[in-house]
């Protein structure tokens, strides 16, 4: 049979009315089948007599319902020009989906790092190397400019390489050095220009200069994860806050001995975090504008932390008073986006642990609190493939195990919504991921 419309046989229909198609496998089909099959329907404006007239403006991202092959022996159609667009769509959502598994499984245990970082940084005495170690290794950066022995200013980068210069510090900072390597490795790993179909996109448009078009092909950006490069970029602003918070407790409490043999420590030190500040306003922002309201407490958590530690030793005091209002005005937005978002609530007591150290000239080392640390917990259990997958009303993923249907309400583990339901059905808005069951129902990571 190879009209499974009219059920007729190869025998029984007019080749001139009814085309057939002849994909690789050599199995063969007409051509309304094929486009039933394929759903060409969703995808492009058709006429009666099956001829496209245009393309529907555009599809929703993760839409495709697993990659289309053939109804008779599931093998690829990647050579049948007529469903191009519609095989390479599902091709790019697939790549899109395997970048989240591989990238969730790749930041928690740099999370897990930074926690265990952390606490080592906490828990170190007030001690120094005797010897200076000249090998910066890996985690070295020749090229930036020097600084003023004692004036951390200008980027995090140009920050933490004037601490390496100093003599007595490499085995405290190595682990943290070596940690922040791999977070910005791992942050460019991430970032939208590498994803699936951002590279596509890009090579779409070096083919259209070359053959002299000019004109700028758009895209749907939503298609692109973001949620990682996020939370990878905050990891990287917590790691720079425990090594600068852990230097100037070390400073400040110098012993004689440590200052005879280490004579960076017989000059003041100053510190202009304005870059941080930015880092930490972009970080907000960004996480406010792709509904990820833990990340953008956070980050305004992070602005008023380093107000705290730089008031101890601010290169400029007539910007103090300025800072402390900044900071009491972020923590306040903060709350703010707790009282809207109920599942940030856990964040609420870092967020007055802040206000605290900004009212009461006080900073310490930072530490994760017990309930991120159960963030980073779930997340190694989230996306593996145990569970069916679905879409919250802001686009989302997250997985739901036993039968795969939510039994209870609950909410997006990213921004909040209402994502669970009774009675196996539910909230509106919820999509489910059959693509992305089909694909990873027996993936492990």
């Amino acid at each position: 049979m190879v009209d499974y419309i009219e059920c007729n046989t190869y025998q029984e229909i007019d080749l001139e009315a009814a085309p057939v198609i002849i994909p690789s496998c050599g199995h063969l089909l007409t051509l309304s089948s094929m486009d039933g099959h394929m759903e060409m329907s969703k995808h492009y404006e058709m006429t009666e007599e099956g001829f496209v007239k245009g393309v529907i403006s555009k599809s929703e991202p993760l839409s495709m319902e697993g990659l289309k092959a053939c109804p008779i022996c599931r093998m690829p159609l990647r050579n049948i020009n007529r469903y191009n667009r519609i095989v390479k769509r599902g091709l790019i959502d697939e790549a899109t989906k395997r970048f989240i598994l591989w990238a969730n499984a790749r930041f928690v245990p740099l999370a897990a790092r930074m926690v265990n970082e952390e606490e080592r940084l906490r828990g170190m005495q007030v001690s120094l190397d005797n010897a200076r170690h000249k090998d910066e290794g890996r985690y070295g950066h020749p090229s930036l400019p020097m600084v003023s022995r004692l004036h951390l200013s200008g980027s995090r980068d140009i920050q933490l390489h004037a601490i390496r210069q100093l003599s007595g510090l490499p085995s405290r900072y190595k682990p943290a050095f070596d940690l922040r390597f791999d977070i910005d490795e791992f942050l460019h790993q991430v970032s939208e220009e590498e994803q699936p179909f951002a590279r596509v996109y890009q090579m779409v448009q070096n083919v259209r200069r070359g053959v002299g078009l000019s004109s700028t092909l758009g895209f749907d950006g939503t298609i692109l994860q973001t949620r990682n490069r996020l939370l990878t970029g905050t990891l990287s602003i917590r790691c720079d806050l425990s090594i600068l918070t852990d230097f100037v407790n070390l400073y400040r409490g110098q012993t004689p001995s440590m200052t005879k043999t280490h004579a960076w420590l017989r000059e003041e030190l100053l510190l202009d975090l304005s870059e941080n500040r930015r880092d930490c306003m972009i970080l907000a922002r960004d996480a406010s504008d792709k509904q990820q309201p833990m990340l953008e407490i956070e980050a305004r958590i992070l602005f008023a932390k380093f107000v705290a530690l730089e008031r101890a030793a601010a290169h400029d005091s007539g910007l103090v008073d300025l800072l402390l209002n900044q900071a009491r005005e972020e923590l306040r937005t903060a709350k703010d986006v707790v009282g809207r978002v109920p599942s940030t609530a856990s964040m609420l007591a870092e967020i007055e642990d802040t206000e605290k150290m900004v009212r009461e000239s006080t900073f310490y080392t930072t530490f994760t609190n017990e309930e991120k640390q159960a963030v980073y917990a779930a997340m190694a259990q989230d996306f593996r493939g145990t569970g069916h997958w679905y879409y919250c009303v802001n686009g989302h993923p997250f997985t739901v195990g036993e039968c795969g249907m939510p039994m209870q309400t609950s909410v997006c583990p990213q921004c909040g919504e209402p994502v669970g339901g009774s009675q196996h059905q539910p909230v509106e808005g919820v999509r489910r991921a059959a693509d992305m069951d089909e694909q990873f129902g027996h993936m492990t990571i």
